[in-house]
């Protein structure tokens, strides 16, 4: 009697063809869609070949045939966030070199505040190796090279390589208060808000920086 249900064969052709008209570029997006969701959701060690497939409605194979690798995957999604970050830089207020630096902290606080899950993702995740796409490590190094030029209008005797290093030691402190603030430990520390904690590291670090210089 199943086969004379006449509701199954529609069903079938209905399913199926929608998925043999998606380009390649349309299935890469709604790939790179789920994997933000599920990300967003549960974390990035919850995106899986498995539960991704599943998502879109493909086989796991369809998904490796996409990416180079389930890293790889996770790499796309987090070249967004990159732009994001990237985008905090834009319209900083003033000329004044520390209130741009502590109006750039709290900006990315309030940012992975929004979605930490995501943010987290950027070091987090799946992956084989340490390798990297270039283009990846181009990114991080575009942005710690507009922390760096932040840095080097306040310390202008600051040389290049020296700024970069304190770019990452300055954003590797505040990614730490915005774990922190993220899992609801923060409060474990201090009474202090995330803004209130940045906003003074971001003070003595100048204050530092200023004071080698002198």
């Amino acid at each position: 009697m199943d086969s004379d249900n006449p509701a199954q064969p529609p069903e079938m052709p209905d399913d199926k063809a929608p998925r043999t008209r998606r380009s390649r570029e349309e299935l890469r997006r709604l790939t790179l869609e789920a994997a933000r969701d599920i990300i967003l959701q549960d974390g990035p060690e919850a995106l899986t070949a498995r539960r991704l497939a599943k998502a879109v409605g493909y086989t796991p194979g369809t998904i490796y045939n996409l990416f180079d690798s389930l890293p790889d995957v996770l790499w796309q999604v987090n070249r967004t966030h990159f732009a994001r970050i990237a985008a905090l830089f834009s319209d900083l207020p003033g000329a004044n070199p520390p209130d741009r630096l502590r109006t750039l902290a709290a900006r990315y606080l309030d940012l992975v505040e929004a979605e930490p899950t995501l943010f987290r993702s950027l070091f987090e995740g799946p992956r084989r190796s340490d390798d990297f796409p270039d283009w990846y490590l181009k990114a991080i190094d575009d942005l710690l090279d507009m922390a760096a030029s932040e840095l080097i209008m306040i310390a202008p005797g600051l040389d290049r390589d020296s700024a970069r290093r304190e770019a990452a030691s300055l954003f590797a402190a505040i990614q730490g208060l915005a774990q922190l603030r993220a899992s609801g430990r923060l409060d474990l520390l201090t009474d202090a808000s995330a803004k209130q904690l940045a906003d003074g590291l971001v003070v003595r670090f100048l204050r530092d920086i200023e004071h080698q210089q002198a």
